[in-house]
């Protein structure tokens, strides 16, 4: 743990830390050599509760019986005096009185017109840690919006956290209840207690307890982490710890393991151990390292782990931050606080240190926020993690994935789901980005490096060959600054062939600040002299640094890699470029033709890292090749020129290239918007004229009727970033307006773009709705708009169900005559349900009619004989019931006294038959019918009236 452990490490490891086959790992994610002591914080007693009222102090809230008249609820706040904040006519309003709050409410509760009474409590943000340094101490945390993401959420569930590391204090007050069973890899019968405090303090800043009034805020606030000692009691240790603390926490249910630890060297069999972990479901982040240099730092070189570069509190990256093509993200590594072991804090002091720098202290802000997202989507992959975290991170320095930043820096409020925010600002173009637009050095200059990587570009013009002497002088370096110039300055002909380099990375004595200077001596021929002034270190200064000659020296050359362009276009680190630009590489000498091509020559997104399709054209005349996209770029997009492969006329390799710059931030263009109608709802759907890369949202409101809706007027219906929606809950016979924008990132709305669907309306008549079994009915619809308009051909279903079911079937697909009209004719067997529908279309809205029910009666044949018996004698009443009713029984009725009376009753035969003996026992006339009292599917249903004579 150290201020500025970068710097060391530019002198170079001790040899000691080197095994005989194994690649060095060291803590800091370089050394734990880096400062000669800590700094504990001074110890402070608890802050303060926050004091007063928890409601406000002389208002309520008052919830009104529904049904409580405007005159009652008038006089229930005369009683208490109270002034409502809005008409007495809502249900709940917040009263104001004169009196106290508490005695204010006992007095609306009383009155019988309030249902509900509250005092008005305030309410504070609940994710606002209370522990006593992070206000002051670890603002940091802001810049990456750790202190927004926890309004989403606050907890790693059961994300197991692993860090391998120097060990623990298991005992600190602040990582109580956080720690699971660790491991030491250097003895697996002893804890791993920590000698260091590496690692006490990389476990804190993922695990420390968040909320608990003491001490720091862990990023992942109640996470759980199990201490894995693979670094011994100097901070240092070999593969075999690290792959052995790999694979035990991912046996022992690791979800996310931190390594803040690093070396160089490829491993193999560390490699395997990480591409083991990953299989199984783990995600891995590392420091990138404190080298300064673009070097590849294992582990966090290796594809699988995520790799963390250090920013100071606002975002600039810091000179001692690993650099190169294997950086993914980079998060706040400079003056940081966390917990520290008490063994190792003088008495008087809390247990806590800061200005802790290096990237040891990056990886563990991204290891905690990783966990978060994994409770988050816990069925991610260790893929869709790291994917998730890259897309989300905030540009920074070059526009698109850099050599510095990687895909930005760490964004965890965008990461768990909330809103956008903006990139960090960049200087654009400084005018002498390359050889063809160098700056004429006639005396000393003064500039500075504002960009990560920037290069300026000088020109020295000799009348004739001679020595040079060029300097180039730093502003002062300070280890208490996070940024500081390495100068480094490198000197061509004028065909940008080397001709020598001089490099000052790092002070004698780091802890005296002083000016670095960089000298080059160099023989010079007549004519143009190329001087490149770049930052060693591959950050960026506001200080200037001073450059100058003097025809002096000892002269000479010295071997070097020719400079491969002599001019881009556009230039490196421009922005607002038109998206119809068609970039140009002008290369510093003649190549060979045949090696200039789509795939030597390329136009990639900066952040996707995606070939533009496009063609290339070479002029040899003049060098030049020409870049032609195929399609316009995308608007506010990052977009990178890439040479590698292309060839010097004598088959030389000319040395990679490449040059950003990104394109305008355009307002976005209507989208091609379509609304189709269906019943009580509509199918939206959108795409996009032109691409965009910097979408924030498609907003999309509604209004009933013709009236087209504005950004603030009518229903909003969708917000987002989907192509499509179905909006429901719509009324019938109603006209809808929809319209569409697109808004971009910063705001900009795009013309609206509109559907109408027309409002249609649907009716059912029936030509009778009680029907003879074996009967036909003629079932007549029309399908209008509702201003009458008729339409041809509409597609109009017909759906029937029995009465008794709940299921409509399709009966028949119509069309609409000319005048809107269709029909239809039926004979159904049971007592059924009819209705009509339209499905709606890309115009017209869909719509319904009411249900109609047309009752089937039976037919119920009679046969009465003899129809004249003397007293005494049997007559037979018989028949049969259409259709069939078997089992279902029947009734003999009886005519007497001005009413039928059943007399008698049986089942049906299979065959719907029925026979009733008759025997009167008095002389005269008697009527009889036979009564099918109905079921669910036919109505009841009587046979004709027959008279029997009695004698």
């Amino acid at each position: 743990m150290s201020f500025r452990p970068a710097h060391l490490l530019r002198l170079g490891l001790p040899a000691a830390m080197v095994a005989a086959t194994l690649v060095a790992v060291i803590g800091s994610s370089g050394t734990a050599e880096v400062s000669a002591e800590p700094r504990p914080f001074p110890a402070k007693s608890r802050p303060d509760r926050v004091s007063g009222p928890a409601y406000e102090a002389k208002s309520v809230i008052v919830k009104f019986k529904p049904k409580a008249t405007t005159s009652a609820r008038k006089a229930a706040l005369s009683k208490v005096k109270g002034t409502p904040d809005v008409s007495v006519t809502s249900d709940v309003v917040t009263v104001t009185g004169d009196g106290p709050a508490p005695e204010l409410l006992k007095k609306v509760k009383a009155d019988p017109a309030v249902e509900l009474a509250s005092l008005n409590y305030i309410r504070r943000k609940d994710a606002t840690p209370n522990d006593w340094l992070y206000v002051n101490y670890q603002k940091y945390l802001r810049n990456v919006r750790v202190n927004q993401a926890w309004d989403l959420s606050r907890s790693a569930g059961t994300q197991t956290v692993a860090v391998l590391d120097t060990g623990v204090d298991a005992g600190h007050p602040d990582l109580a209840g956080h720690l699971l069973p660790g491991y030491n890899t250097f003895n697996t019968a002893l804890p791993p207690n920590d000698g260091d405090g590496h690692g006490t303090a990389v476990t804190g800043i993922i695990g420390a307890g968040t909320g608990n009034t003491i001490g720091i805020a862990g990023v992942a606030w109640n996470a759980k982490v199990r201490p894995v000692k693979v670094l011994d009691d100097t901070g240092s240790g070999s593969d075999a710890n690290v792959i052995n603390g790999i694979n035990w926490a991912v046996k022992n249910g690791a979800r996310v393991i931190n390594m803040s630890l690093g070396g160089d060297g490829d491993n193999p069999i560390l490699h395997t151990a990480i591409k083991n972990a990953v299989a199984k479901g783990v995600v891995l982040v590392a420091a990138a390292g404190n080298t300064g240099v673009s070097a590849p730092h294992y582990p966090a070189a290796y594809p699988e782990v995520l790799s963390v570069g250090a920013t100071n509190w606002y975002g600039a990256l810091t000179d001692f931050s690993t650099y190169g093509d294997t950086v993914d993200i980079a998060a706040p590594g400079f003056n940081i606080t966390s917990t520290a072991p008490r063994a190792q804090t003088p008495p008087g002091y809390d247990p806590y240190w800061i200005g802790l720098s290096g990237t040891s202290f990056s990886s563990p802000i991204v290891a905690g926020v990783a966990a978060l997202v994994r409770n988050k989507w816990p069925s991610f992959t260790p893929a869709q993690v790291m994917a998730r975290l890259k897309t989300t991170a905030r540009d920074a320095g070059p526009r698109g994935n850099d050599p510095y930043y990687g895909a930005g820096i760490l964004d965890a409020y965008y990461a768990l789901g909330g809103k956008w925010t903006t990139d960090y600002p960049v200087a654009g173009a400084d005018g002498n980005d390359q050889p063809g637009r160098a700056r004429a050095l006639t005396a000393p200059v003064s500039s500075t490096i504002a960009v990560e990587g920037d290069v300026d570009w000088y020109v020295v013009t000799s009348a004739a060959a001679r020595n040079l002497k060029v300097s180039l002088t730093g502003s002062e370096f300070n280890l208490d600054l996070p940024v500081n110039i390495g100068p480094r300055v490198e000197v061509y002909n004028a065909e940008l062939e080397p001709l020598a380099t001089a490099v000052n990375p790092f002070p004698a004595n780091p802890n005296v600040p002083v000016p670095l200077t960089a000298t080059a001596n160099v023989s010079v021929a007549a004519g143009a002299t190329f001087i490149a002034v770049r930052n060693d270190n591959g950050s960026r200064d506001t200080r200037p640094y001073t450059l100058s000659f003097t025809e002096e020296g000892s002269g000479g050359t010295s071997p070097g890699t020719a400079y491969p362009v002599r001019d881009v276009d556009p230039p490196d680190l421009s922005a607002g470029m038109f998206v119809t630009t068609k970039p140009s590489v002008t290369f510093a000498r003649a190549v060979l033709a045949t090696s200039v091509t789509p795939s030597t020559v390329r136009l990639v997104n900066g952040k996707t890292g995606s070939t533009v399709g496009a063609t290339v054209q070479y002029d040899e005349a003049t060098k030049k090749a020409q870049i032609t996209p195929t399609a316009p770029l995308l608007d506010a997009a990052p977009y990178r020129i890439v040479v590698n492969g292309v060839q010097e006329a004598g088959g030389t390799p000319l040395a990679p290239f490449s040059s950003v710059f990104s394109t305008i931030d355009q307002a976005p263009a209507a989208p091609v918007f379509d609304a189709s109608g269906a019943y009580l709802a509509a199918n939206l759907a959108w795409k996009y004229s032109t691409p965009l890369s910097d979408l924030d949202q498609v907003i999309v409101r509604r209004n009933a009727g013709s009236a087209v809706p504005t950004l603030t007027t009518g229903t909003l219906v969708y917000a987002g970033t989907a192509s499509a929606v179905k909006n429901t809950g719509l009324a019938q016979n109603t006209t809808y307006t929809y319209a569409a924008w697109v808004k971009d990132r910063t705001g900009k709305v795009s013309p609206v773009a509109v559907s109408r669907l027309w409002g249609m309306k649907t009716g059912i008549a029936m030509s009778t709705t009680l029907l003879k079994y074996g009967g036909s009915l003629t079932i007549k619809g029309s399908t209008l708009r509702i201003d009458n308009v008729p339409y041809a051909g509409l597609p109009v279903n017909l759906y029937v169900r029995p009465k008794n079911g709940t299921k409509f079937t399709l009966l028949a697909a119509l069309k609409t005559s000319s005048t809107g009209n269709m029909s239809f004719v039926h004979k159904p067997l049971v007592s059924s349900v009819y209705m009509l529908t339209f499905p709606g279309n890309a115009d017209l809205m869909g719509t319904r009619t009411v249900d109609v029910t047309v009752q089937v009666t039976p037919t119920i044949s009679a046969t009465l004989a003899p129809a004249a018996i003397r007293l005494g004698q049997v007559t037979k009443f018989n028949g049969y019931v259409a259709p069939a009713h078997s089992g279902q029984y029947v009734y003999l009725q009886q005519y007497g006294n001005k009413v039928w009376k059943s007399i008698a009753w049986m089942r049906m035969s299979s065959s719907g038959g029925y026979a009733f003996g008759i025997k009167p026992a008095v002389r005269g006339q008697i009527a009889y019918r036979v009564w099918f009292p109905g079921d669910a599917d036919h109505t009841q249903a009587f046979t004709v009236n027959k008279i029997l004579t009695i004698s």
